[in-house]
């Protein structure tokens, strides 16, 4: 079977017709906009010609109103169904067929060097995460799966009922939680022996290829009886860590937690690897006209240097929005994009600062201190500034308008899109299989990229 790559050339969207919209899918993109279903019906749909329905409207020029100026939908994680199967079920006219720039080639068959990944996820919530936004833990559950299906790796989820897995992946539902999981009480103990017990019975025993275990919540998952294979903690950026093998979002945060956890972790160490979190470029724009203010977004914390951000807008007299929950979707890329510089003076050793990285995705120049992850996410000078001072504040504000928009979203593209990290994840885990199952530190091929051991260019973005 053959599937189409699309090139982002845009030419679909300017096709002249309509895109119909079921009535199941005013809602999702409505709330994906951050307003309501009567506000989006008014201001982006239009009468079928026919009568029988709503359209998504359209520009003064034939394109739809959702298209960006680098070719890119606003809506992507929402769009309708129409979009979403073109062009498999679209009888599309062949002078239309030439003008687009995408392409066929054959399905990538599933990945044949892997048996399967056991994904544990989220003990207390559903993976669903148009229904809870909010929750890091549970879109990086998301990101993961997400991640295995694009590599073509088979995997099972092992989650609540209600779960949306991502294709190319399957549930093993855990049954609902009967209260939010809280370290070493009675539940936590019964979760991981349901874990047990659910991993057990999926194992295939018959298979020799590599088959992995990936906690995508910590110490929640930590008395789990593995069964003999490799248990890792991907994504490792919150405040303990567990199992053999982890994968740290920045050398900063591993850093910091083989300081805390000395004894925990010596062992570990020579197994352990940095791969950082990634984002869909689709989700985040660069906009033509920002506007005068800089942006905090994240949480109502002291320690986020929220006072700091305040001082800084009033010595420069530039407005500062200070923005906590409630920002997903296209209102919070909206939100991200029109901002002169995005505030994160965070006063910690900051693990990762993922609103970092979605600032760049969306080409506005990110305002950081100068240390914990920012040291290197943050490209100083490029694609934003890294500081210590008042006056260096001040004067990264000032400069934040000289820097390339369409430069800096480039940087946070080839540096952070899960299309660039993904196959540093499929090298770590068979080095993992291999370190785990042959020899540990003298396995003669433990290497975890290879290539930058062969006389060839190191490819990773991240060092």
């Amino acid at each position: 079977m053959k599937r189409f790559v699309c090139q982002c050339c845009g030419t679909c969207c300017r096709w002249g017709g309509e895109v119909r919209l079921e009535n199941e899918e005013l809602v999702p993109i409505a709330n994906y906009l951050g307003i309501s279903q009567n506000d989006f019906v008014a201001k982006y749909t239009d009468i079928a010609h026919d009568r029988k329905g709503l359209v998504l409207a359209s520009r003064p020029d034939g394109s739809c109103v959702f298209l960006t100026e680098d070719n890119h939908c606003r809506i992507n994680p929402v769009k309708p169904a129409q979009c979403a199967s073109f062009p498999y079920d679209w009888n599309v006219p062949e002078e239309f067929r030439a003008r687009c720039k995408g392409h066929w080639e054959e399905q990538t068959p599933a990945n044949p060097n892997f048996a399967l990944v056991h994904v544990l996820g989220h003990p207390d919530l559903p993976l669903d995460i148009e229904a809870h936004p909010a929750d890091a833990q549970l879109r990086n559950c998301q990101a993961f799966c997400q991640m295995l299906a694009y590599l073509g790796i088979p995997f099972l989820y092992y989650g609540l009922p209600g779960s949306c897995v991502p294709e190319g992946g399957s549930l093993v539902s855990t049954e609902n939680s009967p209260e939010k999981w809280t370290w070493n009480s009675t539940w936590h103990h019964q979760y991981n022996q349901r874990l047990s017990k659910l991993l057990a019975q999926n194992i295939r025993k018959d298979d020799s290829r590599p088959q992995l275990i990936a906690s995508l919540y910590g110490v929640a998952q930590s008395e789990i009886d593995a069964q003999g294979l490799p248990v890792l903690e991907p994504m490792a950026g919150y405040g303990s860590v567990w199992a053999k093998y982890k994968v740290f979002p920045s050398y900063a945060q591993q850093t910091a937690i083989y300081t805390k956890q000395q004894e925990e972790t010596w062992r570990t160490r020579f197994f352990d690897t940095v791969i950082p979190h990634f984002v869909s470029p689709d989700e985040f724009h660069v906009s033509p006209s920002p506007q005068n203010y800089l942006l905090y977004l994240g949480r109502d914390s002291m320690d986020k240097g929220i006072a700091l951000a305040q001082q800084c807008a009033d010595a420069c007299h530039i407005p500062l929005r200070i923005e906590h929950d409630g920002w997903f979707g296209q209102a919070r890329a909206d939100l991200l994009a029109n901002a002169r510089a995005v505030m994160m003076p965070t006063l910690y050793i900051e693990p990762f600062g993922l609103v970092a990285i979605e600032a760049q995705m969306s080409g506005t120049p990110v305002i950081t201190t100068d240390w914990g992850a920012f040291a290197e996410t943050v490209i100083h000078g490029q694609t934003g500034f890294r500081c210590r001072t008042a006056a260096e504040f001040a004067a990264a504000v000032q400069l934040a308008s000289r820097l390339n928009r369409q430069e800096i979203r480039n940087s946070a593209m080839a540096r952070f899109s899960m299309t660039i990290l993904a196959p540093f994840y499929e090298k770590y885990l068979l080095f993992v299989w291999n370190v785990h199952n042959y020899g540990g530190y003298y396995n003669k091929d433990a290497f975890r990229n290879p290539a930058a051991w062969q006389g060839l260019p190191d490819q990773f973005p991240f060092n």
